[in-house]
């Protein structure tokens, strides 16, 4: 069987290489299931093209490659935050604020761009990682689920924005040129028009022209 690529391929026989290397970053000895849940969220981050804003940050050859800063966790609060930016867009500095309540993680991820939007949701930690394990194969569970919700609920969205902030194109109906969209919408009917402006403000403004 081929190495998975991303993480949620991983198994309990082989681990992705971008989530071994950030497992090896955490003390083991005192790591929490917390420590371990966000590890793996920054992954996915490292995955959709973010790069986690840290004091050891270098190049990398694969972008896949995440560095965990040495300031992430409050000790104090057991507050996480994590600075990152969109690779190769110096304007699109944001932040992933992770607050632990007792066996759930309330995500956070502001996005510095001009609608500055807070994308939330809440994780429950004991769902996606096994405590009582010291083999790294054995860490996880349900990644493919996490994975998914995570990246459609709070990490897309907030790319989308940062793209559209950039008048960059984007893997979204919003950040297509407007000349795309007029031939889109040549192609529909009005009833399928007046539902695809339903999406957002956004792409309504894009469809009256």
């Amino acid at each position: 069987m081929s190495e998975p690529i991303l993480a949620e391929d991983s198994t309990f026989s082989t681990i992705a290489l971008s989530l071994n290397a950030v497992l090896e970053q955490l003390d083991k000895e005192h790591a929490k299931h917390h420590d371990y849940l966000v590890a793996l969220l920054l992954v996915f981050l490292a995955e959709c093209g973010f790069n986690i804003l840290s004091d050891t940050s270098k190049w990398e050859r694969n972008t896949r490659l995440v560095n965990i800063p040495t300031t992430w966790k409050s000790q104090g609060t057991s507050v996480y935050e994590i600075y990152l930016t969109l690779y190769n867009i110096d304007c699109s500095k944001s932040k992933l604020i992770v607050i632990a309540f007792r066996d759930k993680l309330v995500l956070n991820m502001l996005s510095c761009a001009r609608e500055k939007k807070i994308y939330s949701m809440i994780v429950q930690t004991l769902k996606y990682v096994n405590p009582y394990t010291k083999n790294v194969y054995f860490r996880y569970m349900n990644l493919k689920e996490l994975s998914h919700r995570f990246k459609d609920t709070l990490v897309m969205p907030l790319r989308t924005e940062i793209l559209l902030a950039s008048n960059l194109m984007g893997p979204s109906l919003e950040c297509l040129p407007i000349e795309l969209l007029l031939k889109i919408k040549n192609m529909l009917s009005p009833i399928d028009i007046g539902f695809l402006s339903l999406c957002s403000q956004k792409l309504k403004d894009k469809l009256s022209y």
